[in-house]
């Protein structure tokens, strides 16, 4: 049978499709969405406006059956079992398959074998652990991904050796607590994996400010690593910070910035924040809005609010959508601005990149902090020098 998937969300989802993949490839065949037999949907429960978009496009699909996978089952079971055929959480992944054979009777005679083209690329998810040692007012995905659950550190060395890819994603809900359930920690994980003796390149996912040490800021001097670190402000106001119990103040977030920027001089940071919590105030988001300024986050993640039933936050009083909608524009069009400033200065700069991805008509390259570089031409996984002869708000253009 044929099958077509559609992720949403984070790199940990992405992650989560490639192992449902593989398991699917095992019997059926991969296509577009419409030859496809059965359509796995694997979900992400974060925000309520995407869990919207995820039913209505679910609904939309009248002549497939529809597998519903990833976080939202776990936190609105109700209304992915009205659009669904078959639900799976993110701890079953394994499981696939018999959910399909339950909901679909597999004729051979009957199996499409024309594959879809997939996208070329030399990047490799790998997830290190499920769920965090979080407890958020506003966050429901601890509903779906449960407790910290830290992989093997054998597997996931094994992993990375047996991958040929130039370039790999360590992910999972909270990277920095990986191994605080099992006498592990992430830093003894990368110091092991950047002894593996081949050319590759790691990005490091998401990590809460409360639990990255010095240590961990040293492991990136590795030639291996990206000096890319992603870092979750949330809020500028430390008594919003508090009222969310995310466990660190504004002062947690920027000293670890200072030391990344010193420690090198091409890097990136990115962030997340929340606009439009019902406890922001005026007063709060100038706050976040202070701290945006100073400190000129490359990659920005802004989410606006969105009430998740069974969180604490869930009977607050929201803020009007048009507050939220004004804050996210402030916040967006000066992220934007200072960012092209900033990449306006690469014009006319040589750097050295890694081609990890065909995009259309380009190839995404990246330097060493993972700044992303456009080229019309390259090999994918091999390293190239390369001219910026021009740039947009969120990446350089340039000439090989």
């Amino acid at each position: 049978m044929n099958f077509h998937i559609k992720t949403y969300g984070c790199k940990l989802n992405q992650s989560d499709s490639e192992i449902i993949r593989d398991i699917l490839l095992e019997k059926h065949q991969e296509t577009s969405l419409s030859d496809a037999d059965f359509v796995i949907l694997n979900t992400c429960g974060v925000v309520e406006k995407t869990e919207r978009k995820i039913l209505k496009e679910a609904e939309k699909i009248k002549d497939k059956k529809i597998i519903i996978t990833g976080c939202l089952p776990m936190i609105s079971l109700e209304e992915c079992q009205k659009v669904s055929d078959g639900i799976i959480g993110p701890t079953n992944l394994l499981s696939i398959n018999k959910i399909v054979d339950g909901i679909i009777k597999v004729d051979i005679k009957k199996t499409k074998t024309d594959k879809v083209k997939l996208k070329k690329s030399s990047s490799k998810i790998i997830p290190i652990a499920e769920g965090c040692l979080g407890n958020c007012t506003y966050c429901a995905t601890k509903f779906a991904r449960k407790g910290l659950f830290s992989f093997s550190a054998k597997e996931i060395i094994k992993k990375v050796k047996e991958s040929n890819s130039s370039e790999i994603y360590l992910t999972s809900q909270d990277l920095s607590v990986y191994g605080m359930d099992r006498g592990e920690s992430l830093s003894l994980l990368l110091k092991e994996i950047v002894k593996i003796d081949r050319d590759f390149k790691i990005k490091l996912g998401m990590m809460n400010p409360k639990y990255v040490t010095e240590e961990l800021l040293n492991i990136y001097e590795s030639d291996k690593i990206y000096n890319f670190i992603h870092l979750p402000l949330q809020s500028g106001d430390n008594d919003l910070l508090k009222k969310m119990n995310r466990g660190y103040k504004v002062e947690d977030f920027t000293n670890i910035v200072k030391k990344f920027r010193k420690k090198f001089k091409e890097s990136i940071i990115a962030t997340d924040i929340i606009i439009g919590h019902p406890l922001e105030t005026e007063e709060s988001f100038n706050k976040t809005l202070k701290v945006i300024e100073e400190v000129k986050p490359e990659v920005l993640h802004i989410f606006k609010f969105s009430k998740r039933k069974g969180t604490a936050d869930f009977n607050l009083k929201d803020l009007p959508d048009r507050i939220k909608k004004d804050r996210s524009r402030i916040v967006t069009e000066l992220f934007e601005n200072y960012n092209y400033e900033k990449n306006k200065k690469y014009i006319g700069k040589k750097l050295e990149v890694l081609i990890v991805e065909k995009r259309k008509n380009n190839y995404l390259s990246r330097t060493d902090s993972g700044r992303a570089v456009a080229v019309k031409e390259g090999l994918i996984g091999e390293k190239a020098k390369v001219k910026i002869i021009d740039c947009k708000w969120n990446y350089l253009i340039g000439e090989v």
